[in-house]
């Protein structure tokens, strides 16, 4: 996949924890569940999933927070930005996509936690869910996002690092 312009750098709001980002999301999404409209005080949160060898941290030690249950939210111990969550039984993660130096482009094209979606909160996703899908529709999600999902500007220049 030549058109990522990869490696993305991302960091959290002051700046005390790094992160390099070296293989393609595989899908973006934003969820509406009320767990995610109070950690992150909006209305959803975005993110993507990444494989977990395409993600590094760089500097700085992200801490465990959030609701410490099955999936593990890990945060800036200074800023206490919500940086990503690593699902349980999956070997990925979950980057919170507005920690990306550039994040202009990751409109989701997934949507979950509908059922709790504040009216106003339309994001134009192109699939919605009311809790999260099925496993069985994630192959479907992943090939859409392949084949159409939103990419950065190509023009942009890119982390050498």
């Amino acid at each position: 996949m030549t058109d990522w312009n990869l490696p993305w750098k991302a960091s959290c709001l002051c700046g005390g924890v790094q992160m390099k980002i070296s293989a393609p999301p595989m899908v973006t999404m934003a969820c509406h569940c009320r767990g995610c409209q109070k950690l992150t005080s909006g209305p959803y949160s975005l993110s993507m999933f990444l494989p977990e060898d395409g993600f590094d941290v760089t500097s700085g030690k992200p801490v465990l927070g959030g609701l410490k249950g099955e999936h593990r939210q890990y945060y800036c111990p200074d800023c206490k930005s919500w940086l990503f969550t690593r699902p349980a039984g999956m070997d990925l993660l979950n980057l919170r996509s507005t920690m990306l130096d550039n994040a202009a482009w990751a409109a989701p094209i997934m949507e979950t936690g509908t059922a709790d979606r504040l009216p106003f909160a339309q994001t134009g996703a192109e699939f919605s869910y009311e809790g999260f899908p099925p496993p069985s529709d994630f192959p479907a999600i992943m090939q859409a996002f392949a084949d159409h999902g939103a990419r950065p500007d190509k023009s942009e220049k890119r982390d050498q690092t």
